[in-house]
């Protein structure tokens, strides 16, 4: 974005506005596409996003006014967010129960490193091509890296394929062999499946469904006000440029680590614990860190400390990528998940939407980052404590028919 702004003249902020309408539109698609993806799979939508997010950036190539950057960028951040990121959650919780943890921890790994390693092959073709080409080649690598093995390999449950999640195989009895879907929708309505059926409808009559959409609206509104500011605060308190990019190329490396080590903690803890330990834990260390930065504590050995506390920061955050989309499944079980955490995410990426733009205001307001990474610690270790206190619902008949 960065020459895009050198050669039109125009301000950060108005860059930063097409991020975050993506981010907001994002969430009522999310809404729309979640029931399509329970009754159809996620391949064809996954494959149709791709190919739209594809044209989009390819078409950044030709921007030459700003409302263009809004509808190819913008739009391109909307599919991404509402489409994409959903069809990963939805894929893993249909395909895994027992292993979904380390599952759904190995797809954010691949999400990251994606992130990491695509900027450097876009910063390449900009030094030698120009930036327009690299909006070009981006949406072609995009198209061949995740559109065609969309098209090619997702399928929407094992069950579709005769065949059991985790790699299970098909249960046989005595007068033959079960068919995997019809016993496990019995299953469902007796009420001894451990993921029983939910609909929409029945999860938004629940205290649960509530009091995880209030998690999942304070997390990101904390988590993307810290990521988003961080490195204008590290600059801001004399650490030069590389020393930044080095915190947050730590806080990255260790995200990735923190994605599969979470992931697969699941796979013997109750994850809601696990999520409480997280965001208290994470609160307090992100705390500290801002206390080095800011107070510069630690002298010259202090430096030494605020990479171990970026690295200790890195492994909570990317440990709640696994572990949010695993708690609804755990509450609501899989077979609507997508209608119901879709609606989930209207409140998700909104609430990512506002937390950049609360701490830029705060800090424009106050000229420093102090009010809201204060509060952005609190909201940490009150979102902890609402985890604690969340009581999975009780399917039943009753709940059914409501």
């Amino acid at each position: 974005m960065k020459p895009m702004v050198e050669e039109f003249g125009w301000s950060r902020a108005s860059v930063t506005g097409a991020i975050a309408f993506g981010s907001f539109c994002g969430g009522p698609l999310s809404l729309l596409i979640g029931p399509i993806m329970d009754k159809h799979g996620p391949r064809m939508v996954s494959f149709w996003g791709v190919f739209l997010l594809s044209l989009g950036l390819g078409a950044m190539t030709f921007v030459t006014h700003l409302w263009q950057l809004y509808l190819f960028f913008g739009v391109g951040r909307m599919i991404s967010v509402g489409v994409l990121s959903l069809s990963t959650a939805v894929s893993v919780s249909n395909w895994f129960v027992r292993f979904r943890g380390r599952a759904m921890g190995i797809a954010k790994i691949g999400e990251r490193l994606g992130s990491a390693l695509l900027p450097m092959l876009i910063q390449f073709v900009i030094l030698t091509l120009g930036w327009r080409l690299a909006w070009s080649t981006l949406g072609a690598v995009v198209f061949l890296m995740s559109g065609i093995p969309a098209l090619l390999f997702l399928r929407r449950r094992p069950e579709d394929m005769g065949l059991l999640p985790d790699g299970d195989l098909p249960v046989s009895e005595v007068r033959g062999t079960v068919d995997p879907l019809a016993k496990a929708e019995k299953e469902d309505r007796s009420g001894d499946d451990p993921e029983p059926v939910w609909t929409r409808a029945q999860a938004t009559r629940t205290k649960a469904f509530w009091m995880l959409t209030l998690l999942s609206s304070l997390i990101p509104f904390a988590q993307a006000g810290i990521n988003f500011h961080l490195y204008p605060f590290l600059t801001d308190q004399g650490l030069s440029e590389t020393t930044a990019v080095l915190i947050l190329t730590t806080f990255a490396l260790f995200g990735m680590a923190g994605s599969a080590l979470w992931g697969m903690l699941t796979e013997r803890f109750h994850v809601q614990n696990l999520i409480a330990l997280n965001l208290v834990g994470n609160g307090f260390i992100f705390l500290f860190l801002y206390w080095f930065v800011q107070f510069k504590w630690g002298g010259a050995s202090g430096i030494g400390i605020i990479f171990f506390l970026a690295a200790l920061h890195g492994l909570c955050h990317g440990g709640r990528s696994p572990m949010l989309p695993d708690i609804w499944v755990v509450f609501f079980g899989r077979r609507s998940f997508g209608s119901i955490y879709g609606l989930a995410n209207l409140f998700y990426f909104s609430a990512n939407a506002i937390g950049p733009i609360f701490a830029g205001f705060c800090f424009d307001l106050l000229g420093n980052y102090t009010f809201p990474f204060y509060l952005f610690v609190a909201v940490y270790v009150v979102s902890g404590m609402i985890t604690l206190g969340m009581r999975r619902p009780q399917y039943s008949v009753e709940a059914a028919v409501g």
